[in-house]
């Protein structure tokens, strides 16, 4: 079934009645934004360095970039009745995909039948870790931008479809339950400013639970993204070309698969905060069936300390793989150039794959100065050591070299963020 037309169509026919329904209704309407104006230096002349997977361009020695943390966000809420709320928010940032569609990070209805009983439709984001509602908004965070060592890699920021959340008050608990369900795409670049990328379309489904007391907050998802994209097939088909020659290059190209395949994230967090004293750790495990997608753990630790309109912290974080490079063991007495071409091919799908690993651990400090209401300037040092077969989250100033050994780059940010 087409999950877009089983999802969207009856979603924005939702969505027109509700207009049209409620357009005599006395509506409270509110206006609100975001910004953030962000520099990044790095030391490394070899390693780009980007906030997320999703952008083609960064920092690296000698230029001091300006796009990867910087952005714009307008948002509309227009609440129509105690059950029924519209929300709109566009995000202008640097990524891959600029188009004005994909801009829109949120566009839903959101339907209230009871008190702690909450359905939305629409363009939602994805809550699937600690900081998915508002990981943009960089006035929110502690830090100058989510730590790369995870989010780095979660790269989904919407997707269009439903999901269900129920309040249950336990005390002076709180629960929160939810359940989403819809499908994404975004494009993916290959290489430094090469223009090139890969487009990935996917369905999800996730649950997650958040536990809320006092100045606690624990936190678990489980998502399921199940990829709708052949992301593989040229490999495949060159792979395929061999069989007569060796059967175990088909053996191979069946293991290349990536449609109809899924991979899954385990996430578990903490939050502590008693307006004094904070502390934020956040663990994901991914389980995949893909091999462009690698079984790997990511996980980061911060604690701040506020000193009035000043805080200070420090954080740490990792992502390691839980399987080693791929290696391919190929036949030996080919004929030429059979042979020749067999080994060019290896090398080429060696390279793909591995090119996807990441493996890095870093750590840094920072500094917030809340000099004004809604407005904070931010300072943060990290250091980073990347593995030189696990560099997936940087891309190289130069793609024909290949690195032979760990890279040790310096990021230092500097960003003020409002509120609006």
């Amino acid at each position: 079934m087409d999950v877009r037309k089983s999802v969207l169509f009856p979603l924005f026919t939702l969505l027109l009645t509700s207009a049209c329904s409620l357009a005599q209704a006395e509506a409270d309407h509110r206006f609100s934004g975001f910004a953030t104006l962000g520099v990044a230096l790095n030391s490394s002349d070899e390693l780009v360095f980007r906030n997320d997977v999703t952008q083609d361009n960064g920092a690296y020695k000698n230029n001091g970039y300006w796009m990867n943390d910087s952005r714009l966000g307008l948002q509309w809420q227009g609440r129509w009745s105690a059950q029924w709320e519209t929300t709109v928010q566009i995000v202008a940032k640097d990524r891959f995909d600029n188009t004005p569609a994909n801009s829109f990070e949120w566009a839903f209805v959101r339907y209230r039948p009871v008190d702690g009983l909450d359905l939305r439709l629409g363009r939602l984001g994805v809550d699937a870790f600690m900081l998915s509602d508002f990981r943009q908004v960089g006035y929110t965070l502690p830090w100058v931008r989510p730590p790369q060592d995870l989010y780095g890699l979660t790269s989904i920021y919407h997707f269009d479809g439903m999901d269900l959340t129920k309040r249950v008050a336990l005390g002076d608990t709180t629960l929160n339950l939810k359940a989403f369900y819809g499908n994404s795409d975004e494009k993916y670049p290959t290489g430094f400013n090469n223009g090139r990328h890969i487009n990935f379309d996917f369905d999800l489904f996730g649950l997650s639970s958040t536990l809320e007391w006092r100045e606690w907050k624990l936190r678990y998802s489980v998502v399921t993204v199940e990829v709708n994209s052949d992301l593989t097939q040229p490999l495949r088909n060159a792979w395929t070309q061999f069989t007569p020659l060796w059967p175990g290059a088909g053996e191979f190209a069946s293991k290349l698969q990536s449609k109809n395949r899924d991979f899954r994230y385990h996430q578990l967090g903490l939050n502590y905060d008693n307006n004094d004293w904070w502390f934020q750790s956040e663990y994901v495990r991914i389980g995949s069936d893909l091999m462009l997608v690698t079984n790997a753990e990511h996980a980061y630790a911060s604690l701040g300390k506020r000193f009035g309109s000043l805080g200070i912290y420090g954080l740490t974080g990792y992502a390691s793989p839980r399987q080693a490079e791929l290696g391919i063991a190929l036949p030996t007495g080919l004929p030429e150039p059979y042979g020749s071409q067999l080994q060019y091919l290896s090398l080429a799908t060696r390279n793909r794959i591995n090119g996807a690993r990441i493996k890095q651990h870093s750590y840094g400090i920072g500094a917030r100065w809340d000099f004004t209401a809604k407005m904070a300037l931010k300072f943060q040092i990290e250091e980073f050591t990347v593995d030189k077969a696990g560099a997936g989250l940087w891309f190289a100033t130069n793609a024909a070299q290949d690195s032979n050994s760990d890279h040790d780059p310096r990021v230092t940010s500097l960003a003020l963020d409002v509120l609006f």
